[in-house]
């Protein structure tokens, strides 16, 4: 599926406004939360362009040994699926989304960055424990699709200890922004349910000019 530069430009605006409207919350640290992140027709689309990972092997990479293992990934800039492709292009990467999200207090554009993006499907029993992502990643930007468990089963915000201080919810289109640095401890309780669907952006420490597109991996902000 390929859309047109024009809808595009209206998806893309609607969730800059929204990250406009958005404001920094530092309880328990820095991070934004972003309610009906995407427009709804790309919702839609996002939904329904959704791989099934059941049958589609390209594009698609495996937990890293360690990890819980109840988890398929999709790289949407593997370009091996159109629309997720445009997807990459047009909203995690784009230059005009960079500068919105890089506009929120004490962060600073100064050039775009190298974006890495997962599509994350878990089942029942993923978890990840506390910890905070690697050093590599400036800001982690997750999108919640779907959940057949309801809103639960988000995000915990966590102390060094891993006591729970807070809870992103898993509402369908909410989406939040983390900074990355060693405050920022969260984790995945074990889920009950049987399918939890999410985009991740991870925009990373080098410039994109830096970086030269070649070994991509970074397997922080497992939640």
């Amino acid at each position: 599926m390929f859309l047109s530069t024009k809808t595009w430009k209206k998806y893309r605006d609607f969730t800059i406004n929204k990250l406009k409207n958005a404001t920094v919350d530092w309880n328990p640290y820095w991070h934004v939360v972003v309610e009906e992140t995407l427009h709804p027709e790309l919702l839609h689309l996002c939904n329904t362009e959704w791989p099934n990972f059941k049958t589609i092997t390209a594009g698609t990479r495996a937990q890293p040994q360690g990890f819980n293992q109840n988890r398929s990934i999709f790289i949407p800039e593997s370009g091996e699926i159109p629309f997720w492709n445009e997807y990459y292009n047009n909203i995690m990467c784009h230059a005009n989304i960079q500068k919105t999200i890089y506009a929120f207090d004490e962060l600073n554009y100064e050039n775009d960055r190298w974006v890495t993006s997962s599509l994350w499907e878990d089942y029942r029993g993923y978890s990840v424990n506390n910890h905070y992502d690697g050093h590599t990643i400036d800001l982690a930007w997750q999108t919640y699709l779907f959940c057949d468990g309801g809103e639960y089963w988000g995000t915990c915000l966590n102390d060094e200890d891993g006591n729970m201080l807070k809870k992103i919810p898993n509402i369908p289109n909410l989406s939040w922004v983390m900074r990355v640095d060693s405050y920022s401890w969260h984790s995945c309780e074990p889920i009950e349910c049987d399918l939890r669907q999410n985009i991740m952006a991870r925009y990373m420490y080098k410039f994109a000019h830096h970086m030269s597109g070649s070994g991509r991996d970074a397997s922080g902000s497992q939640v």
